[in-house]
């Protein structure tokens, strides 16, 4: 069976924790730098729910939803904190973190730091088109293919959306999401 979104009174909620993340000054000072991932480890968990998957993205149905970081982890223990306990579509939450591009097959929602820009095309050609939420934070993403990037704008945290990126996949991104992001659109 696939996926299907949170209740109304759950997004409802959901909407509001981001509605008060978007507006939450982000700061690029490393004394904050714990702060900026505690706040896109929130965006993750909420990018997850309002993200439905085929049926073929999951083995069974008492899978686990993997949440992967590549590379370097740059979120010191906030990803875990924030998916502990939680489920997205009945599966439960599982964070792993992969050093190679050949590790990520088998993972839901994939985070790619900045510091794996050198690696995207790799990374993209494992990706391809698996259904795999990508999330990363580098201008280079969205080009590269990734569907989802963070970024400050106004010293605010913001995100923009790839649907091209999405459609490849063959994940659907909720219109509500949606309509918080910026669209990234290729010119």
């Amino acid at each position: 069976m696939e996926a299907r979104f949170m209740t109304k009174r759950t997004f409802h909620a959901a909407m509001l924790v981001l509605a008060v993340l978007l507006n939450m000054p982000g700061s690029a000072r490393a004394d904050e730098d714990n702060r900026e991932y505690q706040i896109k480890a929130a965006f993750i968990y909420n990018f997850a729910q309002f993200t439905t998957w085929p049926d073929k993205a999951f083995a069974n149905d008492d899978s686990p939803f993997v949440v992967a970081v590549i590379g370097q982890d740059p979120f010191n223990q906030a990803l875990e904190s924030a998916c502990d306990g939680k489920t997205i579509a009945g599966h439960p939450m599982e964070v792993r973190h992969i050093d190679s591009p050949e590790q990520i097959v088998g993972c839901h929602l994939l985070f790619v730091p900045e510091s794996e820009d050198d690696h995207l095309d790799d990374i993209f050609k494992v990706v391809a088109d698996r259904p795999i939420l990508t999330v990363g934070e580098s201008p280079k993403f969205p080009w590269a293919g990734g569907t989802i990037r963070f970024l400050i704008e106004d010293h605010k945290m913001r995100f923009e959306i790839n649907p091209d990126s999405a459609a490849k996949a063959a994940l659907r991104i909720s219109s509500k999401l949606m309509s918080l992001a910026r669209i990234f659109k290729r010119s």
